[in-house]
């Protein structure tokens, strides 16, 4: 159970969410919370409630929701993009990777470091991988945190500013389900989970969330869309566990790592909405759905994102997952194969410190 300093913590951010909410801010339930904790965080030096397992009660959450908008037919449909999901995939990580010697020498940290730090996957399991790698798990860490801050606070505003928001309300012109199906719901996807934690998947809270709560759909057991409050619940716990990840002796020891990656997060999303800009143009989708499917930022956020600004969720996930597959389990093999051919070298007449 939270300490009183941390209820005060959870207090404000859930004041923050409904302020959000109510000004009408995209994922309020994400930003107000994330915004809320992260500053009670570094200005008192406390550490807020934010379990793991609220992170991942917030995922199943998300992920059931999603869900329930991908049928068998939508699936069929994303067969079809899986080539242009692969070469983005690829794309986002050799861009992201061309800018590890730059963190390295701003931040003063080892390429390898920065490398993994860079990487769009996994909130955790980038820094699990990297420290496996003999690569310091701190700065990528807290970089990874803040690549996902800086995104979902970056891209739901821009793509509302721009007037890119979608027009995919097919579940909205459904009934929320009833009370008593929610927890079918949520149990689907928990079993799903469960099979999937037997596999070396990354992500299973969200993904067989996902698969369950779209068997479910597909069969016809369910129909209608996430209840609203559960939906919040669920964006308001990833909000505050990505909140927390901001703890102040870290951020302050890591300074010049947390500044300079920042900037970069930013090079780096900047240049992959304008990649998002050719998967408009070559798939036809809408420049919105396009900016978040390229976009480094995390997979259950950019899904929230999709969903809330009724954007096409169904393509939005699958680019996501795809990454995911590609970053998560294959990073260090693109490590060993970037650093053979000498491509962290480049510009540079020493070596990197690996």
């Amino acid at each position: 159970m939270p300490g009183p300093a941390a209820t005060v913590g959870l207090l404000l951010a859930g004041a923050a969410g409904a302020a959000a909410y109510s000004l009408h801010v995209p994922l309020a339930w994400v930003l107000g919370p994330l915004i809320a904790t992260a500053t009670f965080t570094l200005l008192t030096g406390m550490e807020p409630f934010a379990p793991v397992t609220g992170r991942r009660i917030g995922q199943l959450l998300v992920g059931s929701t999603i869900g329930l908008n991908l049928t068998p037919e939508i699936f069929g449909m994303l067969v079809g993009w899986l080539p242009l999901m692969i070469v983005s995939a690829l794309v986002s990580i050799l861009v992201s990777a061309s800018f590890a010697r730059a963190l390295a020498r701003l931040g003063r940290i080892d390429v390898k470091s920065a490398y993994f730090a860079l990487m769009p996957g996994g909130l955790a399991e980038m820094a699990n991988v990297g420290a496996r790698e003999g690569a310091q798990s701190e700065p990528i860490a807290l970089v990874q945190a803040v690549r996902i801050a800086l995104v979902v606070c970056i891209l739901p505003p821009l793509i509302v500013s721009l007037g890119v928001a979608g027009d995919f309300h097919a579940l909205d012109r459904l009934s929320d389900l009833p009370a008593i199906e929610v927890p079918l719901l949520l149990a689907g996807g928990l079993a799903a989970v469960m099979l999937l934690r037997l596999t070396p998947l990354n992500n299973p809270w969200v993904v067989g969330a996902l698969i369950g709560a779209a068997t479910l759909s597909a069969t016809g057991l369910l129909e209608g869309r996430m209840p609203r409050p559960v939906f919040y619940l669920g964006q308001f716990l990833i909000g505050i566990v990505i909140g927390a990840r901001f703890r102040r002796e870290i951020v302050l020891k890591l300074a010049r790592v947390a500044v300079s990656g920042a900037f970069l997060v930013v090079v780096i999303t900047a240049l992959l909405i304008l990649y998002g800009l050719l998967i408009a143009h070559w798939g036809g989708i809408d420049f919105g759905s396009a900016a978040l499917s390229a976009s480094p930022g995390g997979f259950a956020e950019m899904a929230a994102t999709a969903e809330a600004l009724h954007l096409n969720v169904a393509i939005v996930t699958g680019f996501h997952i795809t990454r995911s597959l590609f970053v998560n389990s294959l990073s260090t093999h693109y490590w060993a194969i970037l650093d053979r051919i000498g491509f962290f070298r480049i510009g540079s007449r020493t070596p990197p410190s690996s």
